[in-house]
């Protein structure tokens, strides 16, 4: 069926895909490397956020109780800047991740054509394909995935660190901060890990849903085809008009040979000598079948020499373009027909 969409996207659909927004991109890449960029990036982080947050106590709780509108501007600043200062390294890390893992899948692209309005958005019916569809499907099989993943991970945690939950009553705070942060970071890590390794499935499955939606039918290849390069009838007629004028000019250019040779009937070349343009004998019209019968109509018209060898008119047809010069093998040849046809024109005007 020729509207059955079975052929892969060209390069052009897809460059006209880009424009429009219309680019794969898995999400679940991007949630994934912010998520195992905010762990590494707490692993090394979260002792100097305690020191901070630790001064940040200090402050506030060493300030007198003698509250003024200077004082309590003051702490509002003071806090604001060092919660600034907690936060920064973890934003500055999500921003920059995303944007990489942005870069990455799509490059750079400014485009506004998503965000147009479109019918489709708010039609019922194009909104019951989206819920019950086969992407709606697959997300929730992420979903489904990620709650398993996380919760099989909260049970290995705690399963092989469940004799140690007692001994925790004889630790201070401190540690038990310490050894809780471990078991976390670990947990973290790990979940992080297993979501990497869901997002490149995602990838996978995003990648090939976009080539299938771009897949293109043998009628859409064939009208590409015709846009890109041109209808074929109409290269035909251009093809056909560019012959017939450069068929027009060649007739009109044998006003100025000397001489046409012919086979007689199959082929016709018309050959012209003038030191002022080359300096040996050139072609200036040639023809066959149709063409050298209407050639051979003109040299009689134009009174010029019709003069037949078969040969040297074969020879010429096939080795000489129009407007370049004879080889060196033909010279001997072309020199006697000039030759006869010189003193040809000179016994027309003696007599």
């Amino acid at each position: 069926m020729s509207g059955e969409k079975k052929h892969p996207a060209t390069p052009k659909r897809k460059a006209d895909a880009r424009k429009k927004g219309q680019v794969f991109k898995s999400q679940e890449a991007i949630s994934a490397l912010m998520l195992m960029g905010l762990v590494s990036v707490l692993k090394y982080w979260i002792p100097s956020m305690l020191l901070r947050m630790e001064k940040l106590f200090l402050y506030i709780f060493g300030i007198s109780s003698d509250w003024t509108e200077r004082s309590v501007a003051s702490l509002m600043v003071n806090i604001l800047w060092l919660g600034i200062q907690i936060m920064a390294p973890i934003f500055a890390t999500g921003l920059m991740v995303a944007l990489i893992a942005n870069y990455m899948q799509v490059g750079v692209l400014f485009t506004g054509e998503s965000m147009k309005p479109q019918l489709s958005r708010v039609s019922l019916i194009s909104g019951a394909k989206r819920m019950f569809g086969v992407k709606a499907w697959v997300e929730m099989t992420k979903s489904l995935a990620k709650v398993i993943l996380i919760g099989y991970f909260l049970y290995a945690s705690f399963r092989d660190r469940i004799d140690l939950y007692p001994a925790l009553q004889q630790l201070d705070v401190r540690q038990g901060a310490v050894f809780l942060g471990q078991a976390l970071m670990e947990l973290a890590w790990k979940i992080s890990l297993s979501f990497l390794g869901l997002a490149a499935l995602d990838y996978l499955y995003q990648r090939w849903e976009y080539e299938k939606n771009l897949r293109m039918s043998h009628e859409e290849l064939k009208q590409e085809y015709k846009q890109s390069e041109g209808s074929p009838e109409l290269k035909s007629e251009i093809k056909k008009r560019q012959r017939a004028m450069a068929m027009s000019r060649m007739m009109q250019d044998m006003k100025q040979a000397d001489v046409v040779v012919t086979n007689p009937t199959h082929y016709a070349v018309a050959l012209r000598y003038d030191l002022k343009v080359q300096k040996a004998p050139y072609v200036v019209a040639k023809g066959q079948d149709q063409i050298a019968l209407r050639m051979r109509e003109l040299a009689k018209e134009y009174d010029l020499v019709i003069m037949e060898n078969k040969p040297l008119a074969r020879a010429l047809y096939a080795q000489v373009e129009i407007g370049q010069g004879i080889p060196a093998d033909l010279y001997k040849a072309v020199a006697e027909v000039l030759a006869f046809v010189y003193r040809l024109k000179k016994k027309k005007s003696a007599g």
